[in-house]
């Protein structure tokens, strides 16, 4: 019994491992809300590049 108890973390390392969770979760959600955000721009640009890419290949061949 003395045994197992002895390869327990201790209550810091499990603190700092909570924190270090807790943290990483905070990261994740802001880096979701950041790529949500962006997403109606980055569609915009793709709308845009892909016109400018078809003007110019409509614009090819018809000349």
């Amino acid at each position: 019994m003395n045994d197992m108890l002895d390869n327990l973390p201790s209550v810091r390392n499990l603190i700092k491992l909570i924190i270090v969770l807790i943290l990483g979760l905070i990261v994740v959600s802001l880096v979701v809300k950041i790529v949500s955000a962006l997403m109606p721009l980055f569609v915009m640009a793709l709308l845009v590049v892909g016109g400018v890419y078809l003007y110019r290949k409509l614009q090819t061949n018809n000349a």
